[in-house]
Parts: C-alpha cells; structure tokens; sequence
C-alpha cells in the first residue's frame, strides 16, 4: 500500500492496520505523528533543499499518490467518516510541519469551509496549539487568524449570535479566546457588535468622554459620530439569549421558547424539571435529540409508571414516523437509550453508571412508562428502513450459539450478542435486494441458511433467531468463501459476525488468502468483514498488518459500527 492508502486508513479507523474498535477513543496524538511521518519526510527533504542525502532517499521513498489536503476535503465532504478527529489533526500537522507557504495557504484556505461546527474549530485548534514548536510559537500566525476571521465571517450576524450564546468550549477553547487571540476584525458592523458582546463588551461602543484639555470641538464631534450608535438585530438576539439564560421562571421560559424558537442549549438547568419547559421545547428538538431525552426527563421524574400529560405529549413526538425517516438515524441508536430507559439507567459506562444509580435509588423502584416504550418499539422498528441500499451482494455469515441471548457485547452492556445480529443485519436485509444470511453449524464445511423475511420486526427477528441457534458451533472464517466458490456465487462483501473471534479462531488466521483466490477465480473484487461482538482486543494476525487489502476487523457493535461497514465496502478506504 502506499502512503496515500495508509493516510485515508488512518482517517476512518484511527491506525494503519485493517482493525476497528468501538469505544471512546482518546485522540493518540504519537500514533498520528508516526503514521504521517512520510508527510514530515517530505516537508524536511524540502526544507534541506536537497543538500542532506539521506533525506532525499527517505524522501524519495514516499510515495503520495494523492497530496494530503485533497485527501482531507475529498474524505471529509463524503460525509462517511465517524468522527473528524484525525482529519483535523492533518490539517493542523501539515499546517504546522510544512515549511513551504503554499503549503501553509493551502491548508488555511480549506479550513473556513470544511470545519462546519464550533467543536471541530475548536480541536482543530486544540490541535494546532499542541503541535506548536519553540521556534514557531504558540501564537497565530497570519495565515490562521485569516482563516480563523474567514470562518467566524462565513455567518450571517444572527447565526453568529446563535452559535456564541449556545456553544460550549471544547479542550480548553472556547469563542472568546479564539476571538481574542486572532484579534478578529470583520467588516460587518453587526457582526463585531455580536463579537465585542460575546468578548465581554457592551456590543455597541460608547463615546468616548472628552477631555478637559481638549477645545477642539469639531474634532470630538467627528470622533462621537465614528461611534455605532444604534444595536444591530443580531445583537439583540444575542442579548435576550443571554438573558433567556438566566430565566428562573417556567412561564418565562415557555414564552421564549415559543416566540423566539429557542433550543433546549439555552434553557437553564434549573428549569429542566419543569414540565411545561419540556412540552414548548418538543415540537422544536431533532428526533435524535428527542430520544435522548428520555433519559433526561426519567432522572427528573417526569415520566412516570402512568401517564401524564408530558407522557403522552412526549410519546406523540416519538411517534412520528416522518421524523425517525428524515433523521437517519440507525435503530442501534434507537435501542441503546431504550434498553437504559427501560432499566431506568442513563450511561452505558458501568463506572459512570454505578455513580449515576447511587444518587437516583428511588429510580430503581419504579417501572418503565408503557406508552413510551411502545412508542420507542414503534420508533425501533421504522428506523430498520433508514438504511441506504448500497446495490451490493452480500453474504452474512452469523455464528448462532444459543448462549449468545445472554452474552454482552464489548462496550454496550445492555446489548446481547443476539440483538446485535439482527441490529446489524435486518436493517440490511430490509433494504438490500442482493443479500443472503447463512449461519454455522456444528459441522465446519456446511453452512444453512437463516430464512428471515423483509416483513419481521426486531423481536421477531430475534425469535427467529433463537430458533435457529445451535448448542455448539465450528467456525471456520473462509467457509463462507469456499461456499461462495462452490455455488459459483457473485459476492461483492462477505461478513461474518461471531461472538469472540479468539475463541472460533485461535491460531488468529487471516482470510486473506481464500479471498484474494476467490476475487482471482470469480473476476471479483469483493472484501471480507469480521465483526467480533464481546472482544475489545485484535484477534486476526496477517502477514504484513499494514499493507494486507481486503479484510477489515471491527470489535464491539455500536451506532458507528454500519457506518465503518457500509464506508469499507464502498471502497472509500482499504
């Protein structure tokens, strides 16, 4: 594989092996120093001008089919990445390391309009601060405070309002200080009202008082009128937004939230047990938000064992199908906060949610309300048809143990190795008119098929499911390949999902092998997916981790999990 290949790995998965673990990753700012360390070979060998010979061999070396910027706004506009972190700290390294100025400006040039949120400006900064040298410093240069001034420009002056007053910090930075440190000056008078607000001013400069020596009066009067005198609207909305912040009044609350469409990130935390709070917030939250308020609104004890008029109103806005369609949300989502709704917790955490239990004991006594959960069942099953049909062949291969009803998945506690096969697999199916689900059997050569229908929803998915398991299973992970070469079956994706890969594969095979020989003999250029459910370690062992094509390795089932997939098996990385 080249560097190019490597660095677009880098950015899905956050290694350059073929591996992928669910959990919260801290950023490894030393594991993205290394595998962009071609990147800082060149920027040495351009620097050294050719004068140093081993840093024109080890530059020569490199092979970029692709420069890193175009990666980086190619990839992050594909909208298939899990999270921006990595891109981020890209941009930041070759912003940092390159010595070249358009280099430099090119990166600047991309930053206004590829980071969309504050959070991302934020680490991207976070970033860029990190990476910092003795020699450069830790200040902005002129390139960043362009960039960082283009940004906060690209925002009308009522969006600049909105996003100051709502936006938290994020690693330390915040709005204020990021105005502050590229001394941000823009051309719209409103908007620098908005600024010098969100900074700790007024947002409208007053005169300036004369002084007793002064006698020129023409020259005072001139300076009065350089002076704005009148607040913009967007200053305005800035100002009652704060003011909305301190509210201690429901009934005030209600009211801004109705004439003004305020957001639930301006509500004070002393009105979140106010019911009539939630009610005027509802018709204004995105669906995913409204379903992790659930977990909310039960630590205030506002949903109760029976109905109440925020019950049923919140049941009515989960109903609504049209919602869960345009969210595109996937139902692991949807089943992750139902299944901690329905056991009264709020954090998958065990260490968070042991805290969590400790101070609400009183939730552990009470039930689930019905007509939520009803509505969460509902909500669950339409989301089965969020998932965008790729027009691929697929061949699932599920090892069906009927331990696993009780086995736990890595990292989702409440989620069971057989709720994860049809989480990951029905949405699939559903959508999917090229899709075969098989599962292993006692005997390692033969594999049966598991003849789910379009028609099930998630119970009886999993019903089915259960029927179909076997006490004992033999896995052999290249039997899918050879059933596929057997039957002279197109395939453009195998999967397999097993509870433990080290258990059904204790000398850590690779498949690689069988499936390079089957794309050889079939003319295919198909790629293999292993998913293993309890483990939180790498199990498969290729020959060359780094440069092996075709096979992917992911741990743990989460809402990223498809994701990750559905990227791999469209090529957008190798």
């Amino acid at each position: 594989m080249n560097n190019s290949d490597l660095i677009v790995r880098y950015l899905y998965l956050g290694t350059d092996q073929p591996f992928y673990i669910q959990k919260n990753r801290p950023f490894d700012f030393d594991e993205g120093c290394r595998i962009l360390a071609p990147i800082r070979t060149l920027a040495e060998a351009a620097a050294a001008n050719g004068d140093d010979p081993a840093v024109r061999k080890a530059a020569e070396a490199v092979s970029l089919k692709e420069q890193p910027v175009d990666i980086i706004v190619r990839v992050m506009n594909s909208g298939s990445l899990v999270r921006n972190d990595e891109c981020l700290f890209v941009l930041a390294f070759i912003a940092r390391i390159c010595t070249k100025p358009e280099e430099k400006h090119k990166v600047y040039e991309v930053v206004p309009t590829l980071i969309k949120e504050s959070k991302d400006l934020f680490q991207f900064v976070h970033f860029y601060q990190t990476l910092a040298t003795k020699s450069a410093g830790k200040g902005f240069g002129h390139g960043m405070k362009v960039a960082v001034t283009k940004w906060y420009d690209k925002h009308s002056a009522e969006e600049l309002a909105k996003l100051l007053a709502t936006d938290r910090g994020w690693h330390e930075w915040g709005h204020k200080d990021i105005i502050r440190m590229a001394h941000i000056k823009l051309a719209d008078e409103a908007k620098m009202q908005v600024l010098d607000a969100a900074c700790g001013g007024k947002g409208v400069k007053r005169p300036a008082k004369a002084k007793k020596s002064e006698t020129n009066d023409e020259k005072a009067n001139d300076d009065l009128k350089d002076e704005p005198q009148v607040k913009s609207e967007a200053l305005n909305m800035f100002l009652r937004m704060k003011e909305f912040k301190r509210v201690n009044d429901a009934a005030h609350a209600c009211d801004g939230i109705k004439n003004y469409q305020y957001s639930f990130e301006l509500v004070p935390s002393q009105l979140y047990r106010a019911a009539p709070v939630w009610e005027s917030l509802f018709p204004r939250m995105s669906y995913r938000d409204l379903v992790h308020a659930a977990l909310v609104l039960q630590d205030y004890k506002l949903l109760k064992e029976t109905d109440t008029p925020l019950s049923v109103a919140y049941g009515k806005v989960l109903n609504r199908m049209t919602s869960v369609t345009e969210s595109k949300i996937h139902p692991i989502f949807i089943y992750q906060v139902m299944r901690l709704y329905e056991e009264r917790q709020r954090y998958l955490n065990a260490v968070k949610e042991s805290i969590h239990t400790n101070n609400n004991l009183a939730l552990k006594n009470s039930k689930a309300n019905p007509t939520v959960m009803k509505q969460f069942y509902a909500a669950l099953n339409q989301s089965m048809l969020n998932y965008q049909r790729t027009g691929l062949r697929y061949l699932v291969t599920l090892d069906l143990r009927s331990k696993q009803s009780k086995k736990r998945v890595f990292g989702n506690r409440l989620m069971s190795c057989q709720a994860a096969y049809v989480l990951l697999t029905l949405p699939m199916f559903k959508r999917e008119s090229h899709m075969k689900i098989l599962s292993f059997t006692d005997h390692p050569e033969e594999l049966v098929e598991v003849d789910l229908t379009r028609e099930m929803d998630f119970f009886k998915a999993c019903d089915h499911i259960q029927n179909h398991a076997s006490k004992k299973t033999k896995v052999k992970l290249t039997q899918p390949i050879e059933y596929a070469t057997e039957n002279k079956m197109p395939v453009d994706v195998f999967i397999t999902i097993v509870d433990s890969l080290i258990r059904v594969n204790p000398k850590r095979q690779s498949p690689v092998l069988s499936l390079n020989s089957y794309n050889h003999t079939m003319k295919q250029k198909a790629r293999y997916v292993v998913v293993s459910l309890s483990r939180h370690q790498q199990d498969l062992h290729h020959f060359n981790m780094k440069n092996t094509k075709g096979v992917l390795e992911l741990v743990g089932c989460s809402q990223e999990t498809p994701k990750v997939i559905d990227a791999y098996v469209k090529h957008h990385f190798t």
